[in-house]
């Protein structure tokens, strides 16, 4: 595939693999067991196999990108992220990044800084209903879902994206709804989504809301360093692709609660307006 697609715009670079599957059904994989059944879940990969698998991709040049929906799914990948930085030592290269992460594990939470592995969410999740979530967790749990300003602070790189789409309809790609989602934790009337959407204030915990400056970074120069092309994305600096948007209002001021309805008004792409 990469050589046979890679362009200057386009590259394969990067190796999806689903670790455990999703809160639901109970296959997302945890460290203690869910509420309502005596389950915890499976990975896909024992921390020795995928260990395995990230020296292969260092060997060919490839990145990791990992769908980790519980807790125990992202510590068998900072596991295997060990034991690869062990055998390779100074050769690792890999990026390794976590996506989803619904649950954490406190013991974990420091780990993604420690060992260089990014920690992607989908910002507009970050409002759960509690009557789905409760049941399946316990209250305690549950407030402990999507602690995205946790990990931030650890000084882990934190980058944000969106999974979740609907035949037909685009409007949960729209990054602007992440950032107002990541920015109040809850879908109100004023969120540019349908009424079913809607949910209640700040659940889960309101402590870890982002600000916009962080929401603006985490799809910016973290994405583009996530993705291994910071020396041309992410930032406008000289010498980089001016890949830049125009607004007519200051984001940085804007209120927080209908962000999503923000639209940029002009686009540019390697310094060519493009809309």
């Amino acid at each position: 595939m990469k050589r046979e697609y890679n362009t200057e715009h386009l590259n394969v670079h990067t190796l999806k693999i689903f670790i455990d599957g999703t809160l639901k059904i109970h296959t997302a994989a945890m460290v203690e067991p869910y509420n309502d059944i005596p389950k915890m879940g499976v990975t896909s990969f024992s921390k020795e196999e995928l260990g395995d698998v990230i020296v292969k991709l260092n060997e060919d040049g490839m990145d990791l990108h990992t769908h980790t929906v519980g807790d125990a799914a992202s510590r068998v990948v900072l596991d295997a992220v060990e034991i690869a930085r062990k055998r390779l030592g100074e050769s690792y290269r890999v990026r390794v990044t976590c996506a989803h992460l619904k649950f954490q594990h406190d013991a974990d939470l420091d780990r993604f800084v420690k060992l260089g592995v990014f920690a992607n969410f989908t910002p507009w999740w970050n409002s759960e209903l509690p009557s789905e979530q409760i049941p399946l967790f316990g209250e305690e749990r549950t407030r402990k879902m999507y602690r995205c300003k946790t990990l931030w602070n650890t000084g882990a790189l934190v980058t944000w994206s969106c999974d979740n789409i609907t035949f037909g309809d685009f409007s949960t790609w729209n990054p602007y709804l992440g950032m107002e989602v990541g920015m109040t934790r809850w879908i109100n009337e004023k969120t540019n989504l349908p009424e079913f959407f809607r949910t209640p204030a700040a659940f889960p915990s309101a402590s870890e809301r982002m600000s916009v400056e962080e929401m603006i970074l985490g799809y910016t120069i973290n994405g583009a360093k996530q993705l291994g092309i910071e020396d041309k994305k992410g930032s406008i600096e000289a010498g980089k692709d001016a890949d830049y948007l125009v607004f007519d209002n200051d984001l940085l001021t804007a209120e927080h609660e209908g962000f999503s309805y923000n639209k940029p008004q002009e686009v540019y792409f390697c310094g060519k307006k493009v809309k």
